[in-house]
């Protein structure tokens, strides 16, 4: 097992995973980070992150089906459910502030801040969980505060008006 390790299959064939010249499956190790913390497919791309780092998976076609390039290096992630993609926006929580990609990575600006990751149990972070509710342009992260170990809390970002709230 190697936790850095991004594999695909044939496209014409689920069930070969196995890279030979008339196939396109294959592998790629990325470098950045000890562990791949989840991914996302986004409108022309496929956004990785790992605990340290955030590529980009971009269809090629033969013979390397697939490039990767690092977007940003010295990012977190809080949990493999704590990204999401709304109006091809992808939001997410770091273990200590927002983040967003829009074709480059930004920390989003969060009057919230404090208050949040003061609050949070860091020893349930993988029970963190974005979502988003596109018809009042929202997105929603839920998580444990500090003396609690389900899910009890939640913030809200409004990306049309910028503003947050809980």
């Amino acid at each position: 097992f190697n936790p850095m390790l991004v594999r695909w299959s044939d496209q014409a064939n689920p069930y070969q995973w196995i890279p030979t010249v008339t196939n396109q499956s294959g592998e790629y190790q990325l470098s950045n980070g000890s562990f791949i913390m989840g991914a996302r497919a986004t409108r022309q791309e496929i956004l990785v992150w790992t605990d340290s780092a955030l590529y980009s998976m971009q269809y090629l076609g033969a013979p390397y089906v697939w490039g990767f390039q690092i977007l940003m290096d010295n990012i977190s992630v809080m949990s493999p459910n704590s990204m999401i993609t709304v109006n091809n926006v992808t939001y997410w929580m770091g273990t200590d502030k927002f983040y967003m990609y829009s074709g480059r990575v930004e920390t989003l600006p969060c009057a919230l801040r404090q208050y949040v990751f003061a609050d949070i149990n860091k020893n349930q972070a993988w029970q963190v969980t974005c979502g988003g509710n596109e018809g009042y342009n929202e997105v929603w992260w839920f998580y444990c505060s500090k003396n609690s170990n389900v899910v009890d809390r939640y913030v809200i970002y409004n990306y049309l008006d910028r503003v947050w709230y809980y």
